[in-house]
C-alpha cells in the first residue's frame, strides 16, 4: 500500500498536522475468520442462567419469609426491573441461555405474586 506523507495544508511538512491519503484509492476491509468452534454450553451448566433463573423467586420466597405472604406480591415489580437489566447483561455478553432463563425467571417470580396478589386481596 503507497502512502503520500502532506501536511493538512498540501505543502512541505512544516506543520504537524500531517495526513495520509492512499494513492491505490480502495477502502482496507478486514474480515475476521475464526476456526475455532465455540463449545456448546447447555443452560444448565451455565451458572449466570441459574442465576437469572432464580433471582426473582428467590426474591419473593425472602419477601414471604422475612414478612408475610400478603406482601410479597411487590416483589414483582423488584423481579421485572432486576430481570430487565440481567437481560441486557445477557445480550451484551450473547447468552442466550441467560436471555431466557432470565424471562423465565420473571414469569416464574410474576405467577408467585399474582398468588399472593390472590391471597391478599381476595
Amino acid at each position: 500500500m503507497s502512502v503520500i506523507w502532506c501536511d493538512a495544508a498540501g505543502s512541505d511538512f512544516s506543520s504537524l498536522r500531517s495526513t495520509i491519503r492512499h494513492i491505490d484509492g480502495y477502502e482496507v476491509s478486514r474480515s475476521v475468520v475464526d476456526d475455532n468452534r465455540v463449545p456448546v454450553v447447555f443452560w444448565y451448566h451455565d451458572s449466570m442462567a441459574w442465576i437469572s433463573l432464580l433471582i426473582g423467586p428467590l426474591i419473593w420466597f425472602a419477601m414471604v419469609y422475612s414478612l408475610s405472604i400478603e406482601v410479597a406480591w411487590i416483589s414483582s415489580a423488584c423481579a421485572i426491573i432486576i430481570g430487565f437489566f440481567l437481560w441486557l447483561v445477557a445480550l451484551g455478553y450473547e447468552n442466550p441461555e441467560m436471555a431466557k432463563a432470565t424471562i423465565w425467571g420473571v414469569v416464574i417470580t410474576i405467577i408467585l405474586s399474582l398468588f399472593s396478589a390472590y391471597i391478599t386481596f381476595m
